[in-house]
């Protein structure tokens, strides 16, 4: 009978331990609701039909939004290898400004002359040609600013002679100079079109700025498909196929966005 009665303290004891391994002071959850800080639109399965080997055609644009409150880095990517090159297009208006460097930004002029680019934003080279409003007598610069963009003016760059990825790294629009302001994209490269004349040497002739057209934007260009996207910021691409020579039957180029 004793034994018995012994049994029962030692299986409250048991009972008490265990409760004490499961008890804690608190506990709190958290449910996220996470969104793509990056989106693709457009025609996303593309069939151009029958094009010959050497010969070009174009895709229809893809549209690449940053929808993130921040800047975010992108890679465009593709599977081409060397049956097919593809470049990928994008366009950009230039326009006559009011011209005041009282003031750090410069509206467009009214009335005033319009032309549209057409430029590789990613491909093994970069170029680019007037699609609109051409002018006689004008060629197409890259303006890369220093640091102190007004008391320090800058050299032109015929759009002809670059080799390498816009902007340059010694340009202070690449991550120096904010442009949100003026165009919601903070760092770029800038082009123009001016009167060959009022180019010397790469020195710029400012008396003359009333016939200049500036950007209307900041571009890019990255042989390497790496891009950067500021917040808000939307990019569209064209993408132009090349087969190459001899290359025969049916191909399937996939076009990734990391």
């Amino acid at each position: 009978m004793n034994k018995k009665l012994m049994l029962l303290p030692l299986f409250a004891v048991l009972i008490v331990g265990t409760v004490f391994a499961m008890a804690y002071y608190g506990f709190f959850t958290a449910t996220l609701n996470v969104q793509q800080s990056i989106s693709v639109n457009g025609n996303l399965e593309q069939d151009l039909g029958t094009v010959f080997d050497l010969e070009s055609v174009d895709g229809s644009p893809i549209e690449i939004t940053n929808n993130a409150p921040s800047e975010r880095n992108i890679i465009v990517s593709d599977n081409s290898g060397e049956d097919v090159s593809v470049t990928y297009m994008s366009s950009l208006g230039l326009a006559q400004k009011d011209v005041d460097f009282d003031i750090s930004i410069w509206e467009l002029a009214e009335d005033g002359q319009t032309a549209v680019i057409e430029y590789v934003v990613v491909g093994d080279e970069f170029s680019a040609e007037v699609v609109e409003g051409e002018l006689e007598g004008y060629a197409l610069y890259y303006y890369k600013d220093n640091s102190d963009r007004f008391d320090s003016p800058a050299e032109a760059i015929l759009l002809s002679e670059v080799s390498e990825n816009l902007p340059f790294e010694d340009d202070a629009n690449i991550d120096e100079n904010d442009y949100s302001e003026e165009y919601g994209v903070a760092h770029g490269a800038k082009i123009w079109y001016l009167p060959i004349t009022a180019v010397t040497d790469g020195d710029i002739d400012w008396s003359r700025a009333s016939e200049f057209l500036f950007e209307t934007t900041l571009i890019q260009y990255n042989a390497e498909g790496e891009l950067v996207l500021s917040s808000g910021q939307t990019i569209e691409l064209t993408p132009v196929y090349t087969p190459s020579a001899y290359v025969e039957g049916e191909k399937v180029i996939t076009t990734e966005i990391l």
